[in-house]
């Protein structure tokens, strides 16, 4: 199967992205290497393993199999592949693009999910370690007094994993031109009378206009709204596309062409090129569009994949994700509420009030 593992040249065990160091670390030998050299060291392995015929027969039947149980091929199905270190076989959805051996616990890279067109042009890596992932959610949650037993518990923080999500990317320079009707209103009393005096003008503005980084995820089965709240990210940091980075953490194929996407992207260029132009109209109360024309020059897609460290727990039947920024530390999550604590809280502070009441009402006595 097209399945890898990144090994260390000194002792050949597992390497892993350790986002503190910026480097590829072995927790064996205590050997670290430049992202460079271990992408060096494993060019041709890559080239070579990326695509395979038996990976596409082995998805091909497990598509199959779903059709046939009458599951949507739209949706994600199990595949099986085998761990290049213990020959295990690792279960995956047919969108992970990197996982973990529950058996030898090495980290597996599935290649041939991300080559092709499903190859990204960018990966943003982790800057935020688990620890301190794992810091920043526990200080989240020490704020809030009616969480359930258990949410953070050491079994529960251990869920936390770091995940690259897929999302689509687009910069586009238009030339645009916008007339609008600006207003400026002024009051003021003289007596008992009070006036107001509105000067109307006309407000054109034209030009160049740049818009860039305008993002969407590109993956049906998330939380739309968990993937786009943890932004945003520093894509200047990003890195072309090794699949290297993957090694240690988990991470998710697209499933989400860019026509599927691109209505989306577009509506927010053009929302935010006229809002563009809109701002340069200084010193007017009211700004009213009277029309607005655009041109697209240049456009340009790409397809980034960005690190998120996830946990979902699950509250009374119903999934709940709590995510971070794997580079920023920006939190996403709404935080259950214990209906036992907080029924009890109120309890209390009722019984503490018909107290006060009462010693409040025998000083009358």
């Amino acid at each position: 199967m097209a399945t890898m593992n990144y090994k260390c040249p000194n002792c050949d065990g597992p390497l892993t992205f350790n986002p503190d160091k910026q480097l590829f670390c072995c927790d064996y030998c205590l050997g670290e290497f430049e992202p460079a050299k271990v992408q060096q060291m494993n060019e041709e392995k890559e080239k070579r393993e990326t695509y395979d015929e038996r990976d596409v027969k082995n998805a091909e039947q497990a598509k199959q199999q779903a059709q046939a149980q009458g599951q949507s091929t739209e949706e994600e199905y199990p595949v099986s592949y085998t761990c290049p270190s213990c020959g295990a076989e690792v279960v995956t959805t047919s969108t992970t693009a990197a996982t973990t051996c529950f058996y030898c616990y090495n980290p597996v890279v599935l290649g041939s999910r991300l080559s092709g067109e499903f190859n990204p042009d960018k990966v943003v890596p982790f800057e935020l370690s688990k620890e301190k992932a794992t810091e920043r959610f526990l200080a989240m949650c020490g704020k809030k007094k009616f969480l359930p037993k258990g949410f953070t518990s050491e079994s529960q923080v251990e869920k936390l994993n770091g995940v690259y999500f897929p999302y689509w990317f687009a910069d586009e320079q238009k030339t645009a031109h916008l007339t609008a009707t600006g207003k400026k209103i002024r009051t003021w009393r003289s007596g008992n009378k009070e006036y107001t005096e509105t000067r109307i003008f006309h407000v054109v503005r034209g030009g160049n206009v740049i818009v860039k980084n305008v993002f969407e995820r590109a993956l049906k089965s998330e939380s739309r709204e968990m993937l786009q709240s943890v932004h945003p990210f520093d894509l200047t940091k990003a890195q072309p596309f090794a699949m290297s980075y993957l090694s240690g953490f988990q991470a998710e194929k697209r499933d989400l062409d860019k026509k599927d996407v691109e209505p989306v992207l577009e509506k927010k260029m053009h929302d935010y090129t006229e809002q563009a132009l809109k701002n340069t109209m200084e010193g007017y109360d009211v700004i009213t569009t009277e029309s607005f024309t655009e041109k697209t020059d240049l456009s340009a897609y790409s397809y980034n994949l960005l690190p998120v460290w996830l946990m979902t727990y699950n509250f009374n039947g119903k999934l709940i994700p709590f995510a971070i920024n794997g580079q920023t530390g920006k939190a996403y999550g709404q935080l259950p509420v214990s209906t036992g604590k907080l029924a009890a809280f109120c309890a209390i502070v009722a019984v503490l009030i018909f107290i006060l009441g009462v010693l409040g009402g025998m000083l009358f006595i």
